[in-house]
């Protein structure tokens, strides 16, 4: 027979059992359900940051190339000539090497008053080029702000062919006078795929239909398939996987952060990264889709396991949530510490993991590589166009230090000034210019007084040669003018006077009076010359002469 105290006892200890199942049960369920939360948002958050990341990286590849467009010399000549046929024909070959290379949709040319001046734009059903005048600043208000301001603009907007990422830059001459600005831009339809092969991930872009119809031109609609054939409220670009889209753009109205929706045995995480146009208007979304199946199949597979453990043995279930709610908290604090680092471009963080593929210890395991993987891509992606945008930089043809063309500009343009005198049959000059004894100064003075004793002969020259005539620094010292126009009389004039402000400046350098001279060789360009390279060579004969005759002369 069974002692009350002993029955009292097991029914005790049956109560807390239970009573411990169902808290314990209840508070699972509800660490179940915040722990799903607290990793689809971990997900969605870095998404997200992934959007933004890359947004910005399109943005500053379209400011490098605007800026690579709109300093090309020659573009600013033709604005300040109003030459259009000259600037359809070098924006023409600017376009054929651009479009490809960056995937673009648009080189836009517009003068200071905001008259369309060149066109180029490839809308996806059509491309096509254009030289036509009209006035753009009354529906490119970007175009307008940056010839108001003088500044640069990165926007999104939606002109008449296309939605898309735009940069507008302002094109001034060595005067610093704004002569017109550069439009560079490249559509949603060409932005999707880009994301698909870089960061690895279904996505697609949703548009609002009534910004689309009140913008873009009837045509553009007709003769685009997403536009055209758009239903509801939205037009979506890309492939939602067999989702309907009815279904997409209910959950769009009802959230604009991000939802899950189940089709089937699956589950999917939508995230929507709102795009703003230049007016600051909701206009659609970019959204990620990503199926979390695994990851709630996982989260259910743990809650089962860890009920039967209750079920079986109380304080070792306890000590086991306690343990295992930490080491989940540890792993998903790094899923967040990998995001959150790589959302400000710290990619340090993704030398501590390796990148081959294996066995996961559990999905949480298998979501934190691929982040990790998504993470090296995105690196690899910057890198690229990082070197590309280098590589665009490494084309200026200006003299850091004086502002004047450099000897890449001589080899770009040099032949072409040659060229043109020869056809409009006016004769055509050069004059090569050396400082003399300029070592010496620099080993007396320093480094720093022969740069200004640099800057000021750069001034006497750009004062006394016109705006036609080019002036380069092929070296340290050395310099060079190409004179369209000028006889060998007129520009042995030119170099006396050059040769005389020199004698007569003064460069004063913390109280010290430094005075230099210039030695000169000149010569004019003759039937039997084929480039200018060989009248260059005769110049510098010249020059080398004029050093031998004891400097600080003009010889022809």
């Amino acid at each position: 027979m069974k002692s009350n105290a002993v029955r009292k006892f097991t029914y005790v200890v049956v109560f807390i059992i239970t009573a411990a199942f169902i808290l314990l049960s209840g508070y699972q369920i509800y660490t179940y359900e915040e722990l799903v939360d607290n990793a689809l948002f971990s997900k969605y958050r870095e998404n997200k940051n992934s959007i933004a990341l890359f947004k910005n990286l399109q943005e500053q590849l379209l400011v490098a190339v605007a800026i690579s467009v709109g300093e090309d010399e020659r573009l600013k000549k033709y604005l300040r000539e109003n030459d259009r046929e000259k600037a359809f024909q070098l924006v023409k070959r600017k376009w054929n090497e651009l479009k490809k290379r960056f995937n673009l949709s648009e080189i836009h040319i517009i003068d200071k008053n905001g008259i369309s001046f060149v066109n180029f734009i490839d809308y996806g059903a059509r491309e096509f080029g254009e030289k036509d005048v009209y006035t753009i600043t009354a529906f490119r208000k970007d175009i307008n702000r940056s010839l108001e301001t003088g500044e640069m603009v990165s926007t999104l907007f939606v002109c008449r062919y296309f939605v898309g990422f735009r940069a507008i830059y302002p094109v001034k001459d060595n005067t610093g006078e704004l002569v017109g600005v550069v439009s560079v831009g490249k559509s949603i339809n060409n932005t999707i795929p880009l994301i698909k092969k870089y960061l690895k991930k279904n996505s697609f872009a949703v548009l609002d239909k009534r910004f689309l119809k009140q913008c873009l031109k009837p045509e553009v609609i007709e003769s685009t398939d997403e536009y055209r054939n758009g239903k509801g409220d939205f037009v979506i670009i890309g492939s939602t996987n067999g989702i309907k889209h009815s279904v997409i753009e209910q959950k769009i109205l009802e959230d604009d952060k991000f939802f899950v929706y189940s089709e089937g045995d699956r589950e999917y995480l939508f995230t929507l990264y709102p795009l703003k146009d230049f007016n600051g208007r909701t206009i659609g979304f970019i959204v990620f889709q990503d199926d979390v199946s695994y990851l709630i199949e996982g989260f259910n597979s743990n809650v089962f396991n860890l009920f039967v453990v209750y079920m079986f043995l109380l304080i070792a279930t306890v000590l086991a949530i306690g343990y295992m709610s930490r080491l989940m908290e540890k792993r998903i604090s790094e899923v967040e510490e990998i995001t959150e680092r790589l959302s400000i471009k710290d990619f340090s963080v993704l030398e501590r993991y390796r990148d081959e593929k294996r066995e996961f210890n559990d999905d949480l395991d298998r979501l934190k590589y691929q982040i990790v993987k998504m993470g090296k891509e995105l690196y690899r992606y910057i890198t690229d166009m990082n070197r590309q945008m280098l590589k665009l930089s490494e084309e200026t043809y200006t003299d850091p230090l004086l502002g004047i063309l450099n000897r890449r500009a001589l080899m770009k343009v040099g032949n072409s000034e040659f060229e043109k005198a020869k056809l409009r049959g006016i004769p055509l000059s050069v004059m090569v210019l050396d400082l003399d004894n300029f070592k010496n100064i620099n080993d007396t003075y320093g480094h720093s007084a022969g740069d200004m004793v640099l800057e000021d002969f750069a001034e006497i020259v750009k004062r006394l040669i016109s705006t036609r005539e080019l002036f380069f620094r092929i070296g340290g010292e050395e310099f060079l003018i190409i004179l369209p126009g000028a006889d060998l009389k007129k520009a042995v004039e030119i170099g006396e006077k050059i040769k005389k402000e020199v004698e007569n400046s003064v460069v004063d350098v913390n109280g010290k009076k430094i005075r230099y001279t210039v030695s000169i060789g000149v010569a004019q360009a003759t039937e039997k010359d084929r480039d200018i390279y060989s009248v260059i060579s005769r110049a510098d004969e010249n020059l080398y002469k004029a050093k031998r005759e004891g400097r600080n002369r003009v010889v022809s």
